[in-house]
């Protein structure tokens, strides 16, 4: 079963739990003014529902755009499922990445360096 925490706009992912795959997705653009307010839905859903998030839980990030403000947002997000991996959840962080796509890359690198944690990159 898929929970959807947040329906994807034009200027805003889609956010979701697939409950069977137990992948937690985060898909779409963020071009988000007020990215805070947006990724702070998203980490208090993982603070309510921690404990159906046990187990191998892999925290998808498909966003082929994002903004300076979401940038920062996306980092919150991570930093909240760094949390749970530090405090013993078998969590993991994919970034989705187009093939050439150098600022992804570059991104995903930043994000690796400020959460000193490796995020697997998965290319398409």
């Amino acid at each position: 079963m898929k929970t959807i925490i947040s329906a994807g706009t034009r200027s805003n992912p889609e956010i979701s739990f697939d409950t069977e795959e137990k992948v937690f997705t985060t898909k779409g653009i963020s071009t988000i003014v007020n990215a805070f307010e947006f990724y702070d839905l998203a980490i208090a859903w993982i603070n309510v529902h921690e404990h159906e998030l046990e187990g191998d839980i892999e925290f998808q990030f498909h966003l082929p755009y994002f903004n300076s403000a979401s940038m920062k947002g996306i980092l919150m997000l991570m930093e909240r499922i760094k949390k749970g991996i530090d405090s013993g959840q078998n969590w993991s962080i994919a970034w989705n990445v187009e093939d050439e796509d150098e600022f992804l890359l570059d991104a995903c690198e930043s994000f690796q360096e400020m959460l000193g944690i490796e995020l697997r990159i998965i290319r398409s």
